[in-house]
């Protein structure tokens, strides 16, 4: 009796079917993983930031409005970038706002949504404003930030135009007219957080801008006019608005630097009494830079203003002056940058060593020039001259003119090199 042949079973491949199944499992779960960090609240928190941070970004994917009828795009939010831009102080208070979970009025974190309906999704809330603009004079027409809003409307020295619904933030606005066939505007820069009408009144005065020679005066982001030689230029019955600001930029090594901005300059200038007739200098005056004065704007002794933007860390003449007698009475290495390793104090050391030696001599310091060189720098060019008695006679010795750099650390100001 034949035998039968026993089958043998083939092991079974495991079903196709599973594999898509695992494969789509691991995906989810990687994509999941991603997700989790990505979707951090404090990741899309950073990302929120670093577009309200940059002008040139689209802020809109990131915010919900107050008001659902206002457009939400890039160019409609491009006001509450610059704004932030501007005030680094309010970015820094916004970022620990948002980091911190504290809510404001105008505008706080709130979850909207879900990203592929797994992933909370964080915007900014904000509120939305209607203000108006208001001037003085008929066919008056208004601008903002370049787009043209039409013939405001009104009556009885009362002109006014709706903006529409805005986004809060820095806007430039223009009314321009013209009265008796003269040309008039006014041209301001207004932080926009509530409803309240703008008032762009044109009102006009009279003033100095004095500051380095040669450099250009801005108002409201606009070049405008160039200083003489002297550092000094006139603006006669120039228009005053609300919110004006003012700065000056130069050069210096090649490089471009900026002034401080003198903020509000029409609250500086009262118009009834900056009606001076020659915008000169007048007796007790001077008619060039001196550096930075106590007050960006002042008035002369005869009353005319006088707008002299402030450089940042920019050495006074009265510290310039103590700094430099107190240096060739007797050179000390504390008032140098690296102190005793400075080449200049070194040199200085060296060459004052036969006047050191004089017991009673005094020292004159005459500034002839004090300019900003960049942020905490300054370039400052004196004489010295000592004065002493010898053989019964008094001598009067007068170096050479001197050129150095000044620089701001710590609240104090040093030497920090020679200059050619």
């Amino acid at each position: 009796m034949e035998k039968k042949d026993k089958k043998v079973k083939k092991p079974r491949k495991p079903h196709r079917g599973l594999w898509t199944i695992l494969c789509i499992l691991l995906a989810f779960a990687g994509f999941y993983i991603w997700g989790s960090i990505y979707y951090q609240k404090s990741f899309q928190i950073n990302r929120i930031l670093e577009a309200v941070d940059n002008p040139a970004k689209d802020l809109s994917p990131y915010v919900t409005p107050s008001n659902p009828d206002i457009t939400v795009n890039a160019k409609s939010l491009q006001a509450l970038q610059s704004y932030f831009k501007h005030n680094p102080r309010a970015f820094a208070q916004l970022k620990d706002d948002l980091h911190y979970g504290k809510s404001q009025t105008q505008i706080k974190l709130v979850e909207n949504g879900n990203h592929f309906l797994l992933f909370p999704k964080y915007q900014l809330w904000i509120k939305v404003y209607r203000p108006q603009v208001e001037t003085n004079h008929a066919n008056s027409n208004l601008t903002v930030n370049g787009k043209d809003y039409g013939q405001m409307l009104g009556g009885d020295q009362n002109y006014y135009q709706d903006l529409g619904l805005v986004f809060p933030g820095r806007y430039h606005l223009l009314v321009e007219t013209k009265v008796s066939g003269r040309k008039l505007k006014a041209d301001s820069v207004a932080n926009i957080w509530s409803g309240k009408t703008i008032n762009l009144k044109i009102k006009t005065g009279t003033f100095i801008v004095r500051s380095v020679p040669l450099a250009k005066v801005y108002i409201n982001d606009k070049y405008v006019k160039q200083l003489n030689k002297d550092g000094q230029a006139s603006f006669k019955n120039y228009p005053l608005t609300r919110g004006m600001e003012l700065y000056v930029r130069a050069e210096y090594g090649g490089e471009k630097i900026n002034s401080l901005l003198v903020r509000d300059l029409a609250k500086k200038i009262e118009s009834d009494f900056s009606k001076s007739d020659d915008t000169a200098s007048d007796y007790g005056d001077v008619d060039y830079f001196e550096g930075n004065q106590k007050n960006a704007v002042y008035q002369d002794v005869e009353g005319d203003y006088v707008v002299n933007p402030l450089w940042p860390g920019l050495i006074d003449r009265a510290s310039a002056y103590t700094l430099l007698r107190r240096t060739y009475l007797k050179p000390e290495a504390d008032d140098f940058i690296s102190g005793k390793d400075n080449e200049t104090y070194q040199q200085l050391k060296h060459k004052l060593k036969k006047f050191t030696k004089i017991k009673k001599r005094q020292v004159g310091v005459k500034i002839i020039q004090l300019l900003p060189a960049g942020n905490n720098y300054s370039d400052l060019t004196y004489q010295i001259s000592y004065k002493y008695k010898s053989k019964k006679k008094t001598k009067v010795v007068k170096l050479d003119q001197a050129h150095v750099l000044i620089r701001l650390k710590d609240d104090k100001f040093y030497i920090d090199k020679a200059l050619e």
